[in-house]
């Protein structure tokens, strides 16, 4: 690492943090390589910081360009531009980043865990962490929106139009709820790899190529669902690997790590029976993020070498304050970004497409591709202005661990899991789902809404009222 001045450490250390789950000073301890044991740990990797803000900014672009909403007849529509133009799904290989999202979440769990046990807390408070710092965003965001959504329709708005608005927007949601699961299993996963090292990725790489070999060879159902877990925990085992500088010891290692990934990803893609579009397209047999398969653990292996590669030229980079500053604000609001950005796109498309000042043109033309620039730029106004209403709510403080237990550590270790399976049930329903049906109250989902307050609830479980 470059040698960063006090002031810039002064700042970091004040402002950023890993993942939307962790503080700064959880990332201070780490672990001795395959004892077990806890010692301090090598400097704090602010490159970690910025590929992660390089990430959100790449899930919001991507979206904004792949996704083309449109207003004809009186009517709001939208075009998947993975269908109508044959080179986005080519940029799909740079904009799909789910799997680097775990990498860095596994460099992050990790990092917090380790410290966790230096300072002799227990796993329910860590997980409580955790838990709140994703319950607290994504409820405001839910609530927002189911409140948006009974408004409209009370006021007279087409129930259809709607929900479409309240599906579209929490896409994103997705995440939430395969990440929740991720962090809560990090310490027992970081056990494993600590104890078995290679053994684990291989294990969990061949559960995914299983996984797969039955979804396109056979008709068994729901089998598949499984990939989102054994794909994305490979991924997070990828960042165990880093924070032991398993990849930083020798130059080759991020190298073959690159072309073995690129590699395997031209084979799968171009020779075997995967689309070489890494982002689903409507009619297609098979989409490979939706639920993933093998390809983005090929993407995962790729994107972390490139990532360990950039590693020197990025710590050079933020010794520059003009560099460190978005850095930092960025992780300060990555998960708002995330929740919000879809959002940003609804206010712009329904405010701007029926005044017809935006002019349509062939998809794929040059004057399209243009537009569609233009409409990126257009659209970081107001998403800039959505994290500065709902930012707080990511930004505010952990809550501390619980000074005086009011539960045995058993009964708390099983609320905290309870409100993971319960968080993780209701991001999946609203995924799959949206925030307005054509059922219950005014459209309103009572049951994953029902599931996300029961989570919140079981948060609070032993904890110190002080």
């Amino acid at each position: 690492m470059v040698e960063r001045t006090p002031t810039q450490e002064t700042t970091v250390r004040a402002t950023t943090s890993l993942d939307p789950v962790q503080t700064v000073d959880d990332a201070v301890p780490t672990a001795g390589a395959a004892t077990g044991t806890i010692a301090d740990p090598p400097p704090r990797d602010l490159t970690v910081d910025a590929l992660r803000a390089l990430a959100i900014v790449a899930v919001a672009v991507g979206h904004w360009l792949v996704v083309v909403p449109t207003f004809t007849g009186g009517h709001f529509d939208g075009v998947n531009a993975l269908e109508t133009v044959p080179l986005m799904r080519a940029l799909s290989w740079v904009f799909q980043v789910m799997p680097l999202f775990f990498v860095l979440g596994g460099y992050a769990n990790a990092h917090s865990w380790r410290s966790a046990q230096r300072k002799g807390q227990p796993y329910h408070g860590w997980l409580r962490t955790r838990l709140v710092r994703l319950l607290r965003p994504s409820a405001v965001f839910v609530a927002v929106w189911v409140a948006v959504s009974v408004l409209l329709r009370g006021l007279g708005t087409d129930p259809e139009l709607v929900r479409l608005m309240a599906w579209l927007a929490v896409v994103p949601v997705w995440f939430l709820a395969v990440y929740v699961v991720v962090v809560a299993v990090a310490p027992a996963m970081l056990a494993l790899h600590d104890r078995f090292g290679l053994v684990v990725p291989i294990v969990l790489a061949a559960l995914a190529t299983a996984v797969d070999a039955v979804r396109l060879g056979t008709e068994v159902a729901g089998v598949e669902w499984t990939n989102f877990f054994w794909v994305f925990l490979f991924a997070q085992q990828l960042g165990f690997f880093w924070v032991d500088g398993a990849f930083t010891r020798r130059r080759s290692t991020p190298v073959a790590l690159v072309a073995g990934g690129l590699g395997a990803l031209v084979l799968l893609t171009l020779v075997g029976p995967y689309p070489v579009s890494l982002v689903g397209v409507p009619g297609e047999a098979i989409a490979n993020n939706a639920p993933p398969t093998i390809t983005l653990i090929a993407l995962g292996l790729a994107q972390t070498g490139l990532a360990v590669l950039a590693r020197d030229r990025i710590a050079r980079l933020l010794q520059r304050p003009a560099a460190l500053r978005p850095v930092v604000v960025l992780n300060q609001h990555a998960m708002t970004m995330l929740l919000w950005h879809f959002t940003a796109l609804i206010l712009v498309a329904v405010v701007v497409l029926p005044l017809g000042v935006v002019p349509t043109y062939p998809s794929g033309s040059l004057a399209w591709w243009c537009t569609r620039i233009a409409a990126v730029l257009v659209l970081c106004g107001p998403l800039a202005a959505l994290v500065s209403v709902f930012g707080r709510f990511e930004r505010g403080g952990a809550p501390a661990g619980p000074a005086r237990p009011t539960r045995p550590d058993a009964v708390v270790t099983v609320a905290m899991l309870a409100g993971v399976v319960l968080s993780a049930l209701a991001f999946a329903l609203v995924a799959t789902g949206g925030l307005s049906t054509g059922r219950g109250w005014w459209g309103v989902p009572m049951v994953p809404v029902a599931l996300l307050v029961g989570a919140a609830a079981l948060t609070r479980v032993g904890a110190d009222p002080a």
